[in-house]
């Protein structure tokens, strides 16, 4: 049984050697035959991403026994993507790898790969193509190089994948990094830690913390604010007095004065601010300190009730309704004693502006009752480029009367008889007041101009002096060196 199974073994071997032997004796060799296979067809790099540029290989090898030269046109489908570069390739089954550059497309396909140009001529065409099953590129949307089905953030790069929290979701496009209840633009507000989920390391996690920048693993909260024990400066329960910062008994939040001590909070305009801290309490576009020194109440925006409030009033302390200002100077005609038009000189004498004028009268406002005033006026007279005197004139009566002047610079003084010096140019409004033994009360107002440009002013004429002297000298030295010149030249 042994010796004949061995027969039969042996004689199965003898047949598949003559088999093999028959068939390569009955193969045919070639001497000029390029050939490629599907195998042979890859690409520089994968995964294939949609958009990517790469570059695409085809192994061609000479199966014939002589050197052949050649080149491949590569196809997407039936779309030509491009020829390669001519090769030769050596005999005996070597190959040459050839390629061509291409953008990966969108959506599957093959490639094909033909060999053409063959020299010498190629012997078998059967092995001139070959065709590669399909590819399915991947898509990279925010070009980070990770695909997207990989990507933890498909719509925005993140190369690193960086995932704090390990919630799948990618620190870059993770509006809660840590994961701990709070955002991390909120986190970034409150100053927690947007990549630490318990900032203060208490075992509370930051978005359930009542003071997640301080340490309190009880939660203690007395007051029951929302805010724990630990970082809360008030206890509701107790709460602190309203902050006073002028002390004078009204809290901040309605004291419309907070630096300025007024318990009273009088407010005379209604504007909102205090009179005490309001430097126009009347709200008449004078301020308080403009109206004490033109003599006008600071309290009351039309002193003259003239329905002109007194910071547009060209005669504020002289009723003027119609603000008539015939020399056109800003100063109202009835209370400029220096314009032709105006009812305070007597006939045309007090066009002259010669710097006499006659006295303000009222036009029969306030006391024009009282027999005290009747005869009373104010002359003024100029003695130098900004000295006047100011006097007060009507028989017997004056001098049963006080008169106190205000003369527009901040001078305050008393008599029937001032002398006054301004200390620099401009209109200047001098206001009277008298009192009657009686105790009747009238104002009477004037206006002065002090001129810069006067001869008299030594501030403006000793420069100008010296300038035009200076000039004559100048002039004369000049003159005599040419004289000198003259002579010389004789």
């Amino acid at each position: 049984m042994g010796k004949f199974s061995t027969k039969i073994v042996f004689s199965v071997f003898l047949v598949l050697i003559l088999a093999m032997y028959g068939q390569t004796a009955g193969a045919q060799t070639l001497i000029y035959d390029l050939g490629i296979s599907s195998s042979d067809i890859f690409f520089a790099s994968s995964p294939l991403i949609v958009g990517q540029p790469i570059r695409l290989y085809a192994a061609v090898r000479n199966y014939g026994t002589k050197d052949v030269t050649g080149y491949a046109q590569f196809f997407a489908g039936s779309t030509l993507i491009g020829e390669s570069q001519v090769i030769s390739v050596r005999a005996g089954g070597l190959s040459d790898e050839v390629f061509v550059d291409w953008v990966v497309p969108q959506g599957s396909f093959n490639i094909r790969v033909d060999i053409k140009g063959q020299l010498p001529r190629d012997e078998n065409s059967a092995n001139d193509s070959a065709l590669t099953g399909f590819f399915y590129p991947e898509k990279d949307s925010d070009g980070d190089g990770i695909i997207d089905k990989n990507d933890n953030c498909p719509s925005a790069s993140n190369p690193d994948q960086a995932d704090t929290d390990g919630d799948g979701i990618g620190n870059v496009c993770d509006s809660d990094d840590d994961n701990d209840g709070l955002s991390d633009a909120d986190e970034a507000r409150i100053g927690t830690n947007p990549v630490d989920p318990d900032t203060d390391d208490d075992g509370i996690l930051d978005g359930r913390d009542n003071c997640p920048l301080v340490a309190n693993p009880n939660q203690t909260d007395s007051d029951h604010d929302g805010k724990g024990d630990a970082c809360d400066s008030v206890n509701n329960n107790n709460p602190p007095p309203p902050t006073d910062s002028d002390g004078d008994g009204v809290p901040d939040s309605r004291d419309n004065c907070r630096t300025t001590a007024n318990a009273s909070q009088k407010d005379t305009d209604g504007d909102g601010k205090g009179d005490a801290c309001d430097s126009d309490s009347d709200n008449d576009e004078l301020s308080n300190t403009e109206e004490a020194k033109i003599g006008t109440d600071p309290l009351d925006s039309d002193t003259d009730n003239d329905g002109v409030l007194d910071g547009k009033d060209n005669c504020p302390l002289v009723a003027n309704a119609d603000q008539a200002d015939g020399d056109k100077d800003g100063v109202g005609d009835a209370c400029d004693s220096d314009n032709p038009g105006s009812n305070t000189g007597s006939g045309n004498q007090a066009a002259g502006n010669d710097g006499v004028f006659a006295a303000e009268q009222s036009g029969g406002q306030g006391l024009s009752e009282d027999e005290a005033f009747k005869n009373i006026s104010v002359v003024s007279a100029k003695l130098s480029w900004n000295t006047f005197i100011f006097k007060v004139t009507g028989g017997s009566a004056v001098s049963q009367m006080n008169y106190n002047w205000t003369l527009g610079d901040g001078t305050k003084v008393a008599g029937n008889q001032v002398k006054h010096s301004y200390g620099r140019a401009g209109t200047y409004i001098v206001v009277l007041e008298a009192t009657s033994q009686t105790g009747y009360t009238k104002k009477f107002a004037t206006t002065v101009r002090v001129n810069f440009l006067s001869a008299k002013n030594p501030f403006f004429s000793l420069p100008i002096g010296a300038l035009v002297g200076l000039t004559i000298i100048w002039g004369t030295r000049k003159w005599l060196r040419k004289r000198d010149d003259n002579i010389n030249d004789i």
